[in-house]
């Protein structure tokens, strides 16, 4: 049995999780552009206490939260829409808006494949209309599988809002570090492209949704 099995701890140890320091608030460089196509513009940048850079994806998705919200939390479906996605499964849910997962990628011989144990919570900011996620690795969950490395520093942020027309905007930044044996500069020079086809993926499965099905189309 996992560790958060206490649930009168269980608050405080999610509200203990998410005010540490975070990888992606400490300092950093500027945001770079280095690509924009489709819709999807994508950035770079350095952190002053990591190797591997930042990275931050800005689009504008024709769906609905409603869409939108149960593409992000059907995590079984994830290698559907996520880069490299092997299998993900739903670990935990403590509540409507907060849950575990696990996830597994796969690497490119002769690298080991990669997996990930993921605190993910949800919220709404009334005062900017926007719905906020906060993911943060949590390597020590699950014990470690045989022939994998496990992650141990992930995070990741959304901020989607809803903008009345049929059109949902994302602003999407993340930082990670795939541990093994990689050096930082190989990782940082495909830094972006996982990321960028994860959410191409996420925009053509939210946007394909939105087709009329044959049978609709007789009706």
């Amino acid at each position: 049995m996992n560790n958060f099995s206490n649930k009168h701890s269980l608050p405080l140890i999610i509200l203990f999780i998410f005010s540490l320091p975070n990888i992606i608030s400490a300092q950093s460089s500027p945001w770079e552009l280095t690509t924009s196509k489709n819709d999807i513009e994508v950035f770079t940048r350095t952190n002053s206490d990591c190797k591997i850079k930042e990275i931050r994806i800005q689009t504008l998705i024709k769906t609905n939260l409603d869409n939108l919200f149960t593409v992000l939390q059907d995590v079984a479906e994830y290698p559907s829409w996520v880069y490299k996605g092997a299998h993900s499964k739903l670990l935990e849910r403590l509540d409507e808006n907060t849950f575990y997962y696990y996830t597994a990628s796969n690497f490119p011989f002769p690298f080991s494949d990669r997996d990930l144990v993921v605190l993910s919570k949800k919220w709404y900011d009334e005062n900017t209309a926007t719905w906020h996620s906060f993911s943060k690795a949590q390597p020590d969950y699950l014990p470690e599988e045989g022939g994998m490395v496990r992650i141990q520093a992930f995070e990741s942020r959304w901020k989607i809002k809803d903008l009345g027309n049929g059109t949902v905007q994302i602003d999407y930044e993340a930082t990670t570090d795939p541990g093994g044996m990689l050096p930082a500069w190989i990782i940082n020079l495909g830094i972006t492209t996982g990321p960028t086809k994860t959410m191409t993926a996420l925009k053509e499965k939210l946007e394909g949704m939105n087709r009329p099905t044959s049978l609709t189309m007789k009706k």
